[in-house]
């Protein structure tokens, strides 16, 4: 099983990700973020992406080989064609994939970047808003993963809720929680 997470810059991707790859007895999680980090590093660089994707696929391969079945990637997909680009690669590998676009509202995402104290704050306000209306515009076009809102919601909250929509699907909820 992957579960992708999507989302905006502040969104609590990565917080998610890390939350859900826990439930799992043995799983790993995969920040695309953190193994996409290449230098030099260009946003709009296909080949980059293409490369990233690719490493997923390989990294996710070799963790199939020595026994782990459960994976969580978390990663910011601006549009369908990216998000299929990366399920075209795993589906071989794991044809049972679940997507999730994460959103919440502007005043909790602000709140959530300025909370994290990082060196980058302005860049990632801005970002945050940019990459909001590109993946809002996307998914109009095509689907990004399914749309949860985390308003109001904490990162345990949100994990729950795809956990349960990931096994309420497959109907094995009750078997692995």
């Amino acid at each position: 099983m992957i579960i992708i997470i999507n989302g905006s810059v502040g969104v609590g991707k990565t917080s998610v990700a890390d939350q859900l790859h826990y439930k799992f007895e043995k799983s790993v999680h995969l920040d695309g973020d953190a193994i996409g980090d290449v230098h030099p590093f260009i946003i709009y660089d296909d080949a980059r992406i293409s490369y990233l994707y690719r490493t997923l696929a390989h990294l996710i391969d070799f963790h199939q080989q020595n026994g782990y079945r459960c994976f969580v990637i978390n990663y910011v997909f601006e549009s369908a064609e990216s998000l299929q680009e990366l399920l075209d690669l795993l589906k071989p590998l794991d044809p049972d994939i679940h997507s999730y676009w994460l959103t919440c509202s502007e005043e909790e995402q602000t709140r959530r970047i300025r909370g994290r104290g990082r060196d980058e704050i302005k860049w990632e306000l801005e970002r945050f808003i940019e990459l909001h209306k590109i993946q809002v515009a996307a998914a109009q076009r095509g689907f990004i993963g399914k749309q949860i809102d985390t308003s109001g919601m904490s990162v345990p909250e949100v994990a729950d809720e795809i956990w349960e929509d990931v096994f309420s699907l497959n109907g094995l909820f009750e078997i692995l929680s």
